[in-house]
């Protein structure tokens, strides 16, 4: 039963995440296309800077109150009232900050604007996160899956028409906040008629003073890893300008909407790793295990097939504005791999209360990040930031990773052989692909290489025909 509940969540997480973020490329796309690449880079900034400010919201009261509330569902809805009521004190303090912060800096009015709505629809978001965390802990990621789909289509809708109109740039940050006021209403209405747990924000001393102990390591992780994940695109913006961030944008769009599924799989496997930290350290450490087998198999193709292919993509959907985007492109990619696996060795370090070791990492990642940022974008601008973001996604993975040995029994060798095997199929799906490339589309180089890489993935024995037979039968169920 355990199985099929982790495989249900994961479905529905990813089946949403692919739904969304299909649907956010396409807009992101439109939206490129159509103001150019100093407006893009306008926009961009707007989402990334409010996007480090959501986290003084939430200060890891989520994380704590997925894992509390997985142990103990009869605590929910006294832990729920305590973080609502918390997130909307912080909420209204955080907002006053964002707009203090993008005065001092001296932007101009334009921007200053689309930070002041950006920041509303960060409100909304910390508070249907909170939400969809009650929901998470309950063990039902259903409704959120339907919320993140609906919501982003909604979004689609509105920005496309938005653009249609040629309203101004604020606008399209709109197209965002209406949709995120909506979820906030509809997740809400959802927790009380299914399991009786109302939007009730209410002080409890005890349970803010238990969760916010154990929330402290989440907080700081979760300010350091979103200072880290968007400071680059800060940097840009007053260190290279607009357009060098619409650059960026490109291929942070692209490599971001490929994070789905270590987003969905993690979210199903968060309480899992708690729960068995504390019952069984074998089941710990494969269900661990062959996360990171399935993460790797996804994330190789994804990243060496769009490498090969990055020019031509680059060029046909974005136009020559963006040729400056191929080569961070390439880079982003190759940082995909280490951030695909980094999230569940993230989750769990967090899930076997090793959030202070979680917390450490962070931080040392992110002055690292900010640190190379500083000194390489001044000389070599948007390919600075993506050598920036490879070798920290490199680090957090590796010191993440050596401090797990100590937690349970990882089988090295049966990583290190899956690696090898998954990347040597997918090296040779690359070449396949590359040469296909030079005499045909690339739409055909990419279905020839689809083609391939389960082939090769069964050559070199990555997968099994009893493996396939076994994760059929667990989809099928």
């Amino acid at each position: 039963m355990e199985g099929k509940s982790i495989a249900k969540n994961t479905a529905f997480m990813t089946i949403a995440s692919v739904g969304q973020k299909v649907i956010s490329f396409v807009y992101f796309t439109l939206i490129a296309r159509n103001i150019g690449a100093e407006g893009t880079g306008k926009y961009f900034f707007a989402l990334s800077f409010t996007t480090v400010f959501v986290v003084f919201i939430d200060l890891g009261l989520t994380q704590v109150l997925i894992r509390e509330g997985a142990k103990g569902k009869d605590r929910l809805q006294k832990y729920f009232s305590s973080v609502l009521f918390t997130k909307i004190f912080l909420g209204v303090i955080t907002y006053l900050l964002a707009l203090l912060v993008i005065n001092i800096m001296g932007y101009p009015v334009e921007t200053k604007h689309l930070v002041y709505l950006s920041a509303i629809t960060m409100l909304f978001d910390s508070l249907h996160l909170t939400i969809y965390g009650v929901l998470r802990a309950i063990g039902n990621l259903k409704y959120e899956a339907i919320a993140i789909t609906a919501s982003q289509f909604m979004t689609l809708i509105l920005g496309t028409t938005f653009l249609y109109l040629k309203m101004p740039l604020i606008w399209l940050i709109a197209a965002f906040t209406i949709p995120s006021f909506l979820n906030v209403v509809y997740s809400a209405t959802v927790l009380f008629k299914k399991y009786k747990i109302r939007f009730q924000p209410k002080l409890d001393k005890q349970a803010l003073r238990f969760m916010a102990l154990i929330a402290i390591p989440f907080a700081l992780t979760a300010i350091f890893g979103r200072v880290y994940s968007y400071i680059d695109s800060i940097l840009l913006s007053k260190l290279a300008g607009d357009i060098a961030v619409g650059w960026y944008s490109i291929p942070y769009k692209i490599t971001y909407a490929f994070q789905f599924m270590p987003l969905a799989l993690v979210a199903a496997l968060y309480p899992k790793f708690s729960e068995y930290f504390e019952k069984d350290k074998e089941k710990l450490s494969y269900i661990f295990e062959r996360g990171m087998k399935y993460l790797l198999i996804i994330v190789f193709p994804i990243a060496i097939g769009i490498g090969v292919l990055a020019r031509d993509i680059i060029l046909s959907l974005y136009t020559a504005e963006y040729i400056n985007s191929i080569l961070p492109l390439q880079i982003l990619l190759a940082g995909l791999i280490f951030s695909y696996v980094s999230f569940p060795i993230g989750a769990f370090l967090n899930a076997c209360n090793r959030q202070i070791t979680q917390t450490v990492i962070v931080f040392f990642v992110m002055v690292i990040n900010i640190i190379l940022n500083l000194i390489l974008i001044p000389r070599i601008g948007v390919v600075g930031a993506a050598v920036s973001a490879l070798v920290g996604n490199f680090c957090l993975t590796l010191f993440g990773y050596l401090v797990m040995p100590s937690i349970t029994k990882i089988s090295h060798w049966f990583l290190f052989k899956s690696f090898l095997q998954i990347f040597i199929s997918a090296i040779v799906m690359g070449l396949v692909v590359y040469f296909i490339n030079q005499i045909s589309h690339y739409t055909v180089a990419i279905l020839i290489g689809a083609a391939i890489y389960p082939i090769m993935l069964f050559v070199t024995r990555a997968i099994t025909t009893e493996q396939l037979k076994e994760a059929l039968v667990l989809v099928k169920k």
